[in-house]
C-alpha cells in the first residue's frame, strides 16, 4: 500500500501541451524525465448502481475506486494489476494486487474475465471485486512523467485520452468511443509531508487547480448516449 500523498490536478486545452512541457522543463525545481512516455490503460469497476460515480459527483469525502491497470497499446495481451484507490479529501493512496495472467480483451467476455479474476484474487481484493463487479469503463491515454532531482515531487502530463463505455456490453467494447474534450491533465503528486513544496510548485503553475476524474468524465460522456 502506498503512503498518503497529494494528487492535485489542473486541466487545459490540448493546444497548450507545448506550453505545459515548457513550464515543466523551465521550472526552478529542475524537473527531469522520470520514465519514458507510455500508454496507460484502466478498466474501472463499479456497482450495478454506479455508486462510485455517485460518491464522486456528490463530493463524498471518503471515496474508493477499483480498477485494473496495464501499460502499452495492446488490448489482446493485457497483463496488469488491480488497484484500489482511496481518496480522503485532498489526500489519496492506493493498494495494488498484481495479477500474473494475460488476458485478451478482444475475444473474452466480461463474465469470463470476472470469473477468472475472482478465482485467483484473494484477501481484501477478493471482497472488493465481489462488491464492485460491474465493468463500466475502459480509458487510455498517453502519460509523461517528470520528477524533482530528489524524487520528492512528481508531475505527470496526460493527453490523447480515449474512453469506452462497458455497462451495456457483454464483451469489451473497444469500438465505440465516448466523445471527450481534447484536454491535457497535469497532476502534481507528492508525499503528504511535502505540503509546502507542493504549494510552491502549484503557485508557479499558470493553470488553476480543478477537480478532474478521468473515470467520471469518461463515464458521464458515455452515459449521455445510452
Amino acid at each position: 500500500m502506498e503512503s498518503f500523498r497529494y494528487e492535485i490536478k489542473s486541466i487545459c486545452d490540448a493546444i497548450y501541451l507545448p506550453d505545459v512541457r515548457a513550464w515543466v522543463n523551465l521550472h526552478p525545481d529542475a524537473f527531469i524525465e522520470a520514465y519514458p512516455p507510455r500508454q496507460v490503460n484502466s478498466l474501472y469497476f463499479d456497482t450495478r448502481e454506479i455508486d462510485c460515480l455517485t460518491d464522486n459527483l456528490i463530493g463524498t469525502g471518503q471515496r474508493r475506486k477499483l480498477r485494473f491497470r496495464w501499460y502499452g497499446d495492446s488490448y489482446s495481451a493485457v497483463r496488469g494489476a488491480l488497484e484500489l484507490k482511496h481518496k480522503s479529501n485532498q489526500l489519496g493512496w492506493k493498494e495494488r494486487y498484481p495479477i500474473p495472467f494475460t488476458y485478451d480483451l478482444t475475444t473474452m467476455s466480461w463474465n469470463a474475465l470476472l470469473e477468472h479474476m475472482q478465482e485467483h484474487v484473494h484477501g481484501p481484493f477478493s471482497v472488493w471485486l465481489s462488491s464492485l463487479n460491474q465493468p463500466v469503463l475502459i480509458n487510455s491515454y498517453i502519460r509523461e512523467y517528470y520528477e524533482t532531482m530528489d524524487r520528492h515531487v512528481r508531475v505527470t502530463i496526460d493527453y490523447d485520452q480515449v474512453a469506452y463505455e462497458q455497462i451495456v456490453h457483454l464483451t469489451p467494447n473497444l469500438a465505440i468511443k465516448a466523445s471527450l474534450p481534447d484536454h491535457v491533465v497535469v497532476e502534481v503528486k507528492a508525499d503528504a509531508t511535502q505540503h509546502r513544496r507542493v504549494s510552491n510548485v502549484l503557485s508557479s503553475f499558470p493553470l488553476q487547480v480543478s477537480r478532474n476524474s478521468k473515470y467520471v468524465n469518461g463515464l458521464i460522456e458515455s452515459l449521455c448516449f445510452l
